[in-house]
């Protein structure tokens, strides 16, 4: 269809294209600029702003699947702050770019679970914050829509989780508060204790532990046997053997320190000092407190 227009000037206008598509707004030199709105033989609908031909400014946009889009343009496409809502009831509110969500913004459920954090091209991916509909919640690191990273997971009995996740699951270093005060600080994996661990009770007493896959193999009181003394990092240790000598660990075995933080799980011992062994942490104070 052939149209006629003043140069620069801007008439309201409205056309059926050969495909069937119509408009209605404004037209600048034969082009759609200003305000419109345009209805696709399909039944999409825009309404919003227009310059030279695409959709750019504020506007809305509704998709015959029953998703409906209100925010910013640019060239054709969702870019800058907008509201995306879904048929079901789930609606993101926050920044977009290229069509899709992207920095930060909020997304909520029709069944009430929310997020509000960092988006990466679409997916759930930085950090951010889950708060469930059913009671639980969690604050942290997060990679295309899992827990995963260094968080916070909290249940509504009290009880929460603070530590490494992956894939959804508690993995890794961390330290786990049940609510009536006793705490497990150690190593975790597939959300169950895995390793080496301590537990302390609410009276401040602590047990050195080694878990498999949520088995308990192994307790022992964590505290210093005079007969095999260790001291290493500027710290006491445990150490507990039948070779001791002087009052010194000697000897091969498992040492960890006193405040829980540190365990040498196979080291051989000299008068008090390490000839051999690794020291690695049981849980990392500066994350996982």
């Amino acid at each position: 269809m052939a149209l006629t227009a003043f140069a620069g000037v801007a008439l309201a206008r409205s056309i059926q294209l050969d495909n069937g598509d119509v408009y209605e707004g404004d037209l600048v030199d034969g082009l759609r600029t200003g305000q419109g709105t345009y209805v696709w033989a399909s039944g999409d609908r825009y309404e919003g702003g227009f310059v030279a031909n695409r959709m750019q400014g504020q506007g809305t946009y509704t998709w015959v699947d029953g998703r409906s889009y209100t925010g910013a343009f640019v060239a054709d496409r969702r870019q800058g702050e907008g509201v995306l809502t879904w048929r079901n009831g789930n609606r993101y509110e926050g920044q977009f770019e290229d069509d899709r969500m992207h920095g930060q913004g909020i997304f909520t459920s029709s069944n009430g679970d929310r997020y509000e954090g960092t988006f990466v091209r679409g997916r759930r991916t930085g950090s951010g914050q889950f708060d469930w509909a059913s009671g639980d919640g969690y604050m942290g690191e997060v990679l295309n829509g899992e827990l995963h990273g260094q968080g916070l997971f909290t249940w509504p009995n009290g009880n929460r989780y603070r530590g490494g996740f992956a894939n959804d699951q508690r993995h890794g270093l961390g330290v786990f508060h049940w609510r009536d005060g006793t705490i497990f600080r150690g190593q975790f994996r597939a959300n169950k204790m895995h390793g080496y661990g301590v537990k302390e009770q609410p009276d401040g007493a602590m047990e050195l532990q080694q878990w498999t896959d949520g088995g308990l193999r192994m307790r022992l009181p964590l505290t210093e046997d005079e007969r095999c003394r260790l001291h290493l990092q500027d710290r006491h240790w445990m150490f507990s053997s039948e070779d001791c000598v002087n009052g010194l660990a000697h000897g091969t075995g498992l040492a960890a320190s006193l405040d829980g933080e540190l365990i040498i799980a196979d080291g051989h011992f000299v008068l008090g000092h390490l000839v051999t062994g690794e020291v690695q942490p049981i849980w990392l104070r500066s994350r996982a407190q």
